[in-house]
């Protein structure tokens, strides 16, 4: 009977066999990859005891070993083609997001707490007397493990931002050595790199293996002590773990990470155990934007996109026509003003012209008055200069009839001396006025200056022309008695030439004096024939009748009426011919003084 018992047991064994081969076979091995880099900080003997831990834990399964770097492995855990990892703890974090878990993080002797034992060592050479704080380090150039690399390069950089700097602006470059770190002491004692990045504890491996003597650097932002034995520059940060992929059964997770937990510690002490805080390690991620903070913010962007991908095409739509139409306005308005500074250059240019046509206009204005006046000089030097030619015949005739007293020559000569000032003022008076200068203003009775007008006429003329006057008002006036003489007779001039050139057999000039509130009127008035063609011709500027001269008689006459804040005006009379009428302000005391009298007639 147990023959046959036994017979059969083996008989099921070999029938189910090939049944459990075909199981196995179906199911691909598990693949346990791990990080290149993680000696010397866990010994290779405690390496491969966890691997055989793992094996044991997953048997029936085949366990496939790899070895990779880091810039791999990363790789692998964004496409999940891996099952247990051993990396840093940073490393497994930072996709966590994305499935992975740590189980286990490792404990060794270097450090109290498994939450607090990874980090950076940043080292100097020992003779730059100018690094000595993190921020001496701004702007110089720095050797380091690799970009994503823990130890190697990431906690420093936290130190970095913790200090308020932007790490990925921080250094003005960094040369990257990957598991070549013995290269990165050597850059810094060469002065290749002014600052160097360190994984913890791997500065005593080098003294240990006699690759530097510390002595000949120094260290940056050194931390206490008291919770690692290594030294160090950084906070510390959990110890390298093993992450699970989010592909791997749950049996095999909760299998293996009691079996690891179980495992016993190496010679050294180093085992695994459990991390609890990772709080210091989140910050820093969220502080370099790695990992689920780097993958949000893609993320965030890509949904912004999506969800709001018409908004966002409307926006750009109204940008790029406010841009076009900025554009366009900025190019109207560039040609608008184009043509609005070559209006003003050519405003300007006429404007110039005009003011140089004025000025020439000016100075012929002010030769023609000076011309015209010269009659008028000529009666009022007469005086004086007869005066003292009376005077030197009369000192010559004493003298021959020896009755020339020293008192009556002293008198005579004082004589000649005030005709000889008198002379000479009246000939600088005309020099000022063609200089342009203010030959000087004076209050003076209106009616006053037209009866020296008429009398110089006269003088002028030869005769005693039948010239009536009608002076209602003395009507006081502010003016350059001079100018205003001459407009008199020049227009009594225009009007006596007007009457002959007629052949008015009774020709008559009238000169009347009025005023109102506020201006004094002066109008000379003749009986000749004016047309309407001749009326017209009056208000040109620079026309005359005269066929002789500058032709710019009444141009001067008017020219001086306005200096003085007045106005001409040509009209025809009632009996056919020429009215001019000058107006001219009152003076203010007489105008004041005009108001009064109105004021005490209203009463």
């Amino acid at each position: 009977m147990k023959p046959f018992i036994l017979i059969s047991l083996i008989a099921v064994e070999l029938l189910c066999a090939p049944v459990a081969f075909a199981e196995v076979k179906a199911h691909p091995p598990l693949v346990f990859v791990i990080n290149s880099a993680v000696n010397p900080l866990l010994n290779q003997a405690f390496v491969n005891e966890t691997i055989e831990t793992i094996r044991r834990n997953v048997y029936p399964r085949r366990l496939e070993v790899k070895y990779a770097e880091l810039p791999e492995i990363e790789e692998m855990m964004e496409k999940k083609t891996a099952d247990f990892y051993l990396a840093t703890s940073s490393t497994v974090r930072r996709f966590q997001d994305i499935g992975l878990r740590d189980m286990v993080t490792a404990s060794s002797p270097f450090s109290k707490d498994p939450n607090k034992s990874e980090g950076s060592l940043i080292i100097v050479n020992a003779g730059r007397k100018d690094l000595n704080t993190i921020d001496d380090l701004k702007g110089k150039k720095a050797a380091a493990g690799r970009v994503t690399a823990f130890g190697m390069y990431l906690a420093a950089m936290g130190e970095v931002a913790k200090a308020g700097y932007n790490p990925q602006q921080f250094f003005s470059g960094t040369s990257f050595y990957g598991l070549d770190r013995d290269k990165i002491i050597e850059d810094v004692l060469t002065g290749k790199a002014d600052v160097g990045i360190l994984r913890i504890c791997y500065l005593e491996d080098a003294v240990n293996r006699k690759v530097v003597d510390p002595t000949r650097l120094k260290f940056i932002n050194l931390q206490p002590e008291d919770e690692h034995i290594c030294l160090h520059s950084t906070a510390l940060y959990p110890n390298w773990s093993i992450g699970s992929s989010p592909n791997l059964p749950a049996a095999y997770v909760s299998a293996v990470t009691a079996a690891l937990i179980h495992q016993k510690p190496t010679a050294l002490g180093i085992h695994w155990s459990v991390a609890s805080d990772y709080t210091e390690l989140d910050t820093l991620l969220r502080a370099l934007n790695l990992g689920a903070y780097q993958r949000f913010s893609r993320l965030w962007f890509g949904r912004m996109l999506h969800e709001y991908k018409y908004v966002l095409l409307g926006a750009g739509a109204m940008l790029l026509l406010l841009l076009t139409y900025t554009y366009l306005v900025s190019k109207l308005v560039e040609r608008r003003t184009r043509q609005l500074r070559v209006s003003l250059e050519r405003e300007n240019k006429t404007f110039q012209e005009a003011k140089a046509a004025n000025e020439r206009l000016l100075r012929m204005q002010r030769a023609g008055v000076v011309g015209q006046v010269s009659g008028l000089i000529a009666h009022e030097l007469n005086q004086p200069l007869a005066s003292i030619k009376l005077y030197a015949r009369a000192l010559q005739r004493a003298s021959e009839a020896g009755t020339l007293t020293e008192a009556k020559m002293k008198e005579v000569l004082e004589e000649m001396r005030a005709d000889a000032d008198m002379a000479s003022a009246i000939v600088d008076r005309v020099r000022q006025y063609a200089k342009g200068r203010d030959s000087g203003r004076q209050t003076l009775a209106l009616s006053e200056l037209a009866a020296k007008s008429i009398r110089e006429f006269n003088r002028q003329t030869g005769s005693e022309s039948g010239i009536v006057t009608c002076f209602n008002s003395r009507a006081i006036v502010y003016v350059n008695a001079l100018e205003i003489e001459l407009c008199i007779v020049n227009l009594l001039r225009n009007a006596s030439e007007a009457l002959t050139k007629q052949n008015i057999k009774h020709p008559k000039i009238t000169v009347s004096i009025f005023e109102d509130a506020k201006r004094a009127e002066l109008r000379i008035c003749d009986n000749g024939n004016l047309s309407e063609e001749k009326l017209s011709l009056f208000n040109e500027p620079t026309q005359s009748d005269k066929s002789s001269g500058l032709g710019l008689g009444l141009q001067i006459v008017r020219g001086i009426v306005e200096n003085h804040g007045g106005k001409i005006s040509f009209s025809r009379n009632n009996v056919g011919g020429l009215s001019v009428l000058i107006t001219l302000p009152l003076h203010e005391a007489n105008h004041g003084k005009k108001a009064a009298e109105n004021a005490h007639t209203n009463r």
